[in-house]
C-alpha cells in the first residue's frame, strides 16, 4: 500500500506542475530576428503594405494592419531609415511558446522614432505579433502655417 500511494503522489505531483505556466526571460539579442524587425520597419516605411503583412502572425486581421499603416507613416515620414540602435531585447520562453521583443531607435536630424516588435513563432518562422511606433521630435515645434508668432 505504501508504494500505491508515493507512485499516486508522484502522480499528482506531475499532474500539477504539467498544469503550471513555465515562463523563462533571458536578456539576449538576436541578430537575425533584429534584421527581420529592421525590415519590416522598412517596409513599412516604404508603403509595401503586403510585405508588412506578411511578415505578421495570422491571427492579425490584414485589413486592420492596413488601415493603420497610412496614420503612422504620417507619424514617422517616408525618408530612407537610417542604421537602427537597438535599445533593448529579450527572448521569452513559457508554455505558450517563444516571444523575441526588441526596441530599435531610428535616430533621423528632427526626430527619433522608437520601434517596439514582438515577434513569435508560427509554423517554424518568427513572425511579428505587436508592434508599437513612439516619435520623439527634436528641437522646437515649428509654428503652423497662418500661425502668427507672439
Amino acid at each position: 500500500m505504501k508504494i500505491g500511494f508515493q507512485a499516486l503522489a508522484l502522480a499528482l505531483a506531475a499532474l500539477v506542475l504539467a498544469a503550471c505556466n513555465f515562463h523563462a526571460t533571458l536578456p539576449t539579442s538576436d541578430p537575425v530576428l533584429n534584421a527581420e524587425a529592421e525590415a519590416f520597419y522598412g517596409d513599412m516605411v516604404a508603403g509595401r503594405d503586403d510585405a508588412v503583412v506578411a511578415r505578421m502572425l495570422s491571427e492579425n486581421d490584414p485589413a486592420e494592419v492596413k488601415a493603420q499603416l497610412p496614420m503612422l507613416r504620417d507619424m514617422i515620414g517616408d525618408a530612407a531609415p537610417p542604421e537602427p540602435k537597438l535599445v533593448q531585447s529579450r527572448k521569452t520562453t513559457g508554455s505558450q511558446g517563444e516571444t523575441y521583443e526588441l526596441e530599435q531607435d531610428y535616430v533621423y536630424a528632427d526626430r527619433t522614432v522608437r520601434v517596439y516588435s514582438a515577434m513569435m513563432r508560427e509554423k517554424g518562422e518568427w513572425k511579428v505579433h505587436t508592434f508599437n511606433i513612439n516619435v520623439r521630435m527634436a528641437g522646437e515645434p515649428k509654428a503652423a502655417e497662418g500661425e502668427i508668432e507672439a
